[in-house]
């Protein structure tokens, strides 16, 4: 049994106290009600395996700043961090990219991908290290192991149809708790 810390990104004072932060936005859905229903779907399937499950954030109006986010992982010593994301840029770009730091945490960081891809039926835009996202450094990534997942482009139609599909979220979900 592992102790696991869900991250659904974004949500109320993410950056700003007091200030919900529905990250990005497109054909009506908001990253962090979508990341929400990926942690909450991953916890059932993790929780039904034995794994003790950690939540930053359990409902859209839980009030966690993402400073604090690695320090709940600590707090409640897990073994792991999945912080859970959706991109977004031009409504052109596509695809599943999950972020890491650490050669050791590569090849994990390669199967949760690889199994989200697959389940999810994305193109796979790969691995990346912490510093070739679009910040120098990730605040959630204090906390090791942990590995930020980008789902799909929100503003991507086959994309957002994916990651919103039931069928395929609990396929996908299934594949990341074999891997834990």
């Amino acid at each position: 049994m592992k102790s696991i810390c869900l991250d659904p990104g974004h949500g109320m004072s993410n950056r700003r106290a007091g200030i919900s932060d529905p990250g990005a936005c497109a054909f009506g859905k908001k990253e962090a009600e979508i990341a929400m229903d990926w942690a909450n779907e991953l916890r059932i399937i993790l929780q039904a395996r034995g794994h003790r499950v950690i939540r930053t954030r359990i409902s859209s109006g839980d009030h966690t700043p993402v400073t604090e986010r690695a320090g709940i992982a600590e707090k409640y010593g897990c073994d792991i961090m999945l912080s859970i994301h959706c991109n977004a840029a031009n409504g052109s770009a596509n695809g599943t990219e999950t972020f890491y730091r650490g050669k050791l945490n590569a090849p994990m960081a390669e199967k949760i991908n690889a199994a989200i891809c697959k389940a999810l039926g994305t193109k796979s835009r790969g691995i990346k290290t912490e510093e070739q996202s679009q910040h120098a450094r990730l605040a959630v990534m204090a906390f090791q192991p942990c590995f930020l997942i980008e789902l799909g482009f929100i503003d991507n139609a086959a994309d957002l149809a994916a990651m919103t599909d039931p069928v395929r979220r609990m396929a996908a979900c299934e594949a990341i708790a074999e891997l834990l």
